[in-house]
């Protein structure tokens, strides 16, 4: 799931290039220095037909390691869809349980440049279960700490 980019930067990726989108999420960055919690990152949808980005500001990552590691400790289905959302608003990621998948709706908004308008846009990833999801929250967490010892 993490991958070396061209810069020698690590980025996640979320979905089978081969399968139609994905997304990539990059090395988190410090604006502020290490000493402040704003955690910036960010986030690309590609595909054969999209190929959009924008930067996701968080709070130390907003605990969207944890929510993920929540998904994975679920054994049964919810009332609710579980969501969970960036400081800012830039990204959603709702889950859905079915037929022993989780699927997982990632929607992130782009602010444009001055000229252009807003943009929104939505994919979902779809992963087997509780084991599959321990599995990127522990990418999750890897990223967010900077550590490489899990790049492929």
């Amino acid at each position: 799931m993490i991958i070396r980019d061209v810069s020698g930067g690590h980025v996640l990726r979320m979905g089978d290039p081969g399968q139609g989108v994905y997304l990539l999420f990059s090395t988190p960055t410090r604006p502020y220095g290490d000493a402040d919690p704003v955690l910036d990152i960010t986030v690309q949808a590609k595909g054969a037909w999209v190929d959009v980005s924008d930067l996701v500001r968080t709070l130390d990552g907003d605990g969207l390691a944890e929510f993920l590691s929540s998904l994975a400790d679920e054994s049964g289905g919810w009332s609710e869809a579980p969501t969970w959302q960036s400081s800012e608003g830039q990204l959603k990621i709702s889950a859905q349980r079915s037929d022993g998948r989780i699927a997982l709706t990632w929607g992130i908004w782009g602010k444009g440049a001055e000229s252009q308008s807003a943009w929104y846009f939505e994919t979902v990833t779809s992963h087997k279960g509780e084991h599959e999801m321990r599995g990127v929250s522990e990418a999750f967490q890897v990223l967010f700490s900077g550590k490489s010892e899990r790049v492929a």
